[in-house]
């Protein structure tokens, strides 16, 4: 039976290839508004705080640049924090998350200067920007997020390569890689059963990579009911790791900031306690000696596999929803907007 969510997870390569010439230049017109800033602060929840995270190790990597991630709660009831020399950066799908407008509004009263990205150009958020970049992907009719995050995500990295000295390789693939992954997920033999664990799993991953486990794992939970967290791979054989075992499973991102021997590591220290495991890799590196592996179906920069990974998320989120009788659509439980934290 057909879902929204299976809908929206293929609309994904048109609606980035339809957007990215606008939404380029508005990135270019933001890098204007952030000329004199010395840092960049991004208030984000939820999906768009896993988008932020993106956006923080990217531009670190590319651009050299401090990104910090905004503490909403403490932009509420009238208080605020010194926001000296900061770009500021609002990503909210609805515009409406109240705290983000707070930390907005807190901006422009210091004089920061403010770019918005959303799908709501009409929305509280939007009209307390200074640029507001329209995410134009029509609305979602899944609770669980899809083209919002991979629009906003496809945004970032334009603004990552702009602000660089020089601009990010073959950002022009960023809807195409997408798409062959979503037809490459969607027609994919994919180790469901490896996934479908009673104690469900947790999603390691490094740097980029961890961006897109964060967000691979709050899919799975909306979608599928599965309990599912995220680790960057430092985080997770520090302590974590300790906690699971029989019936667990483990989901690996690699990206090349996560090295061989440490995928080996975490694989053998997994195994050992009788957690099943499962790499997702691109198909330049080596494979390894998981319970199973899912290898990208084309070869891609480092900055754009996580969004590969990501498409790939979602699949396993629908395909396991399947598995497991949830009603895809409407993450019971949830809301698409909330209004109250």
């Amino acid at each position: 039976m057909s879902t929204n969510f299976e809908s929206e997870i293929r609309s994904q390569g048109a609606i980035l290839a339809a957007r990215a010439a606008r939404s380029q230049e508005l990135a270019e017109r933001t890098k204007e508004l952030w000329r004199d800033t010395s840092y960049l602060l991004v208030a984000a929840r939820g999906s768009s705080d896993n988008a932020a995270l993106y956006f923080q190790y990217l531009v670190g990597q590319h651009v050299g640049k401090v990104v910090a991630l905004a503490t909403p709660s403490l932009f509420e009831n009238g208080h605020s924090l010194d926001m000296k020399n900061a770009g500021v950066l609002a990503i909210s799908q609805s515009g409406r998350s109240p705290g983000i407008v707070d930390v907005v509004q807190a901006a422009r009263q210091q004089g920061c200067p403010v770019s918005g990205i959303t799908n709501a150009v009409d929305s509280p958020l939007a009209q307390n920007c200074n640029l507001v970049i329209g995410l134009e992907v029509g609305p979602e009719f899944a609770i669980a997020s899809t083209k919002t995050f991979t629009a906003t995500a496809q945004t970032l990295a334009q603004m990552a390569s702009t602000l660089g000295e020089r601009p990010l390789p073959e950002l022009e693939r960023f809807a195409s890689y997408v798409a062959a992954v979503v037809e490459f997920a969607l027609n994919a033999e994919l180790p469901l059963h490896l996934l479908n664990q009673e104690r469900g799993f947790t999603v390691v991953g490094r740097g980029v990579g961890f961006a897109a486990a964060a967000e691979i794992s709050l899919k799975i939970r909306e979608v599928t009911g599965i309990k599912a967290e995220a680790y960057s791979a430092a985080d997770f054989v520090h302590g974590p790791i300790g906690a699971d075992g029989q019936n667990a499973a483990l989901l690996v991102v690699v990206t090349d900031e996560m090295s061989d021997e440490l995928v080996a590591k975490l694989l053998a220290d997994c195994s050992a306690k009788g957690m099943q495991t499962v790499v997702v890799r691109p198909p330049n590196r080596q494979g390894f000696s998981a319970s199973g592996e899912i290898v990208l179906p084309e070869h891609a920069p480092n900055w754009l596999v996580p969004m590969g990974q990501v498409a790939l998320g979602q699949v396993l989120a629908l395909r396991l929803g399947i598995l497991r009788g949830r009603p895809i659509d409407t993450a019971p439980g949830l809301a698409k907007v909330t209004l109250t934290a």
